[in-house]
């Protein structure tokens, strides 16, 4: 992926390819966010199955460069893009607020993408709406439960937005972004528990984002969700693999992430204050590697504390989680899946989490990585790592392998594949009526 490009992957074209109208609320080009990563790599993977691709995507201003376009041109039978400044992102909030959306609905609302889609829909087997922010612009026009006429659509919902704006207020100083996001926690859990049942499949990541959907469902005295499909991330195990041309240094940490989320700054301020110096008092010769790009402020400035790097953006992360004894992720808040953890499992590196963090991995606690939640717990997890090298290493073979059975995304892709075929068979019409005689 030195290309910026998403792996070719590695699948035999299918024996019954489909149409696919996707929709999504930027470029996934180039990747930089997790769901970027997602989409452009499953766009590769519906590619190399033989699948034809209507794209509908919005521009929210990020630059494409001419290899990301032509990539995109080259994988895809059609590419729509439509601009998305602040204009229209403001007028979708507001036309959004008037129809009871949660904010991030509105946002990425554009009345262009949305009649694009629709008109699409006409001419392709199966509709597929990634996140909550693009469910508007095929909802209610698929098969579902009220409805037995028009193509197949999924609902990529990926994680329970309500979980995660709610965790995520919970955990805001602010009272500014904590009113924000609490807000934004009742009118994703008034909309969620709804927004399913118009749509044939619901993608999700974990059990934690259906139950909580789930329990939406029922406070709202609603039918409880009952299509989920599970559609984790993937990861590039060719890419994020042991290294042997990188030495590793036995009392290096490394955590990586995009240091501009919430999320991500929560979680390595969180462990700079609370865990780190508990790790120093017991081991002096610890050394933190702070690894994204698009640092803030606060982050920055834990490059001040003993020990600790900061580095900033780096050309490829790999290079520097090869180097860990032990590779954490403390995050907090949020919901889904962390994509940060299995690349640190691929690359064979012991991992110490939180139970936030392992949700959506699913990764079994003690066998896997180690799980830790307090700072003390997390301290004591990470410098009895450090002071065992063959616990790190069977760890790591364990995680290593764990990945490799059960998060490649063309192992992911094609489960997901499948359960697109089952919905287009479900819901075709009975073999008596394709086969029935005509009058005379």
């Amino acid at each position: 992926m030195a290309d910026g490009l998403p792996k070719v992957m590695q699948v035999e074209p299918a024996p019954r390819p489909f149409s696919i109208a996707l929709a999504y609320s930027r470029l996934p080009l180039p990747m930089t966010r997790a769901d970027q990563m997602t989409v452009a790599h499953l766009i590769s993977f519906f590619a190399a199955r033989g699948h034809n691709v209507d794209f509908y995507a919005l521009d929210n201003g990020e630059e494409i460069g001419p290899a990301h376009r032509q990539w995109l041109e080259d994988v895809c039978r059609s590419v729509h893009i439509f601009p998305h400044g602040p204009v229209r992102r403001l007028m979708g909030v507001m036309r959004g607020s008037l129809r009871g959306w949660p904010l991030q609905v509105g946002l990425f609302s554009n009345a262009a993408q949305t009649r694009a889609v629709r008109e699409g829909l006409a001419d392709v087997d199966i509709g597929y709406s990634y996140y909550i922010r693009s469910a508007e612009t095929m909802r209610s026009l698929g098969r579902s439960r009220a409805r037995i006429s028009g193509p197949v659509t999924f609902l990529a919902m990926q994680l329970s937005q309500a979980l995660n704006t709610r965790r995520m207020a919970e955990h805001f100083r602010n009272l500014k972004e904590k009113l924000l996001y609490s807000v934004e926690t009742r009118l994703v859990r008034n909309y969620e528990p709804r927004v399913w049942s118009d749509f044939t499949r619901t993608v999700l990541i974990g059990q934690q984002d259906v139950d909580e959907i789930a329990a939406a469902c029922r406070d709202k005295g609603l039918p409880e969700i009952d299509n989920v499909v599970f559609g984790p991330h993937g990861v590039d195990v060719d890419r994020f693999a042991p290294r042997d041309d990188v030495e590793e240094e036995p009392f290096t940490l490394v955590f990586n992430g995009v240091l501009r989320t919430y999320t991500n700054v929560h979680a390595i301020t969180w462990f700079a204050a609370n865990v780190w110096p508990l790790i120093r008092a017991g081991e002096s010769r610890a050394k933190l590697l702070i690894v994204g790009r698009d640092p803030r402020p606060e982050v920055i400035a834990l490059g001040e504390l003993d020990g600790v790097t900061v580095t900033g953006e780096v050309p490829d992360p790999a290079d520097y989680i090869a180097r860990a004894a032990v590779c954490i992720n403390p995050v907090q808040v949020g919901a889904g899946m962390q994509n940060k953890l299995i690349e640190f499992m691929a690359m064979r590196k012991a991992v110490v989490a939180t139970t936030v963090a392992n949700e959506g991995i699913r990764a079994t606690p003690g066998d896997h990585l180690v799980i830790a939640d307090d700072a003390q717990s997390f301290a004591d997890a990470v410098l009895a790592l450090l002071a065992d090298p063959a616990r790190r290493d069977s760890l790591a073979e364990a995680a290593r392998n764990y990945i490799l059975g059960h998060w490649t995304w063309e192992a992911h892709f094609l489960t997901l594949e499948a359960a697109m075929l089952a919905a287009l068979e479900d819901s075709a019409p009975p073999q008596n009526a394709l086969s029935s005689p005509q009058g005379d």
